[in-house]
């Protein structure tokens, strides 16, 4: 094994800790070219970055301004809705987003933040061929959440999880992210 640490390859806690230090002093990427770059329609682009400066208007964002429509999210109804609540780590949100992890074969523990998880899902990355697909798909995913949790805030209509998982799968096709029949999604 080969610790790149230090030019020997040898892991020493010095060169653990000059490493973490280095890490640290690094400025924040902002994730603006899977928000820009992304083949997707520019209201989703905008919608991805409200989501990434936590600007989104759900419970929390909305109380702020005096507005009050309920306290709890309207997908789990377990917790207060904010926008990291409700696009990562809501129990109704993490079914879709194990579509394609499992699809991928990949072991995923979801960041704090939206914005942590954009950065963390390009550093994950594939091939050149396939990058946009790959950027692409927490938009899909986003904005299927969000269609959703409006649907039952304004309109009162809860969908079950097989109608949202056809709709992602719709929005993955639309948007280019799989090439298949959409009904393969709902399957998982």
């Amino acid at each position: 094994m080969w610790w790149k640490g230090n030019s020997r390859g040898e892991f020493k806690v010095n060169s653990a800790y000059q490493l973490m230090d280095q890490t640290n002093r690094q400025t924040y990427s902002w994730p603006w070219k899977q928000i820009w770059r992304s083949k997707i329609p520019h209201k989703i682009s905008c919608f991805i970055w409200l989501l990434a400066k936590e600007a989104a208007l759900t419970q929390d964002n909305l109380k702020k301004r005096g507005i009050t429509l309920c306290s709890s999210c309207f997908l789990c109804g377990e917790a207060l809705e904010t926008v990291n609540h409700l696009f990562l780590h809501c129990k109704y949100t993490q079914q879709l987003w194990r579509i394609f992890l499992n699809l991928k074969g990949i072991s995923w523990t979801m960041p704090r933040k939206v914005s942590e998880a954009l950065k963390s899902w390009e550093a994950a990355g594939v091939n050149a061929k396939d990058r946009n697909k790959w950027r692409i798909t927490p938009a899909s995913i986003w904005w299927t959440i969000w269609k959703e949790r409006n649907s039952r805030c304004f309109e009162s209509i809860e969908n079950d999880v097989q109608k949202v998982k056809l709709n992602l799968s719709f929005y993955c096709y639309v948007f280019g992210v799989i090439k298949y029949t959409p009904m393969t999604l709902i399957s998982n």
